[in-house]
């Protein structure tokens, strides 16, 4: 009984690892996004802080 259990287990753990390298290689990164989608790192938050603070001064310019 035990050893279904486990082979249940590894199948099903397999089957994840599977799904998401399968997620990780056909993911298209948007043209916008300079960090493929990746929201691991703190450069991320800056650049999106950065582009906010820059949009900001276009709109106060054009205004």
């Amino acid at each position: 009984m035990q050893n279904i259990i486990v082979i249940i287990i590894g199948i099903v753990v397999f089957g994840y690892l599977v799904f998401k390298i399968y997620k990780t290689l056909t993911k298209k990164p948007s043209p916008a996004d300079k960090c493929g989608g990746c929201t691991g790192c703190a450069l991320k938050v800056n650049m999106e802080c950065t582009t906010k603070k820059l949009e900001d001064k276009k709109f106060r310019l054009i205004v």
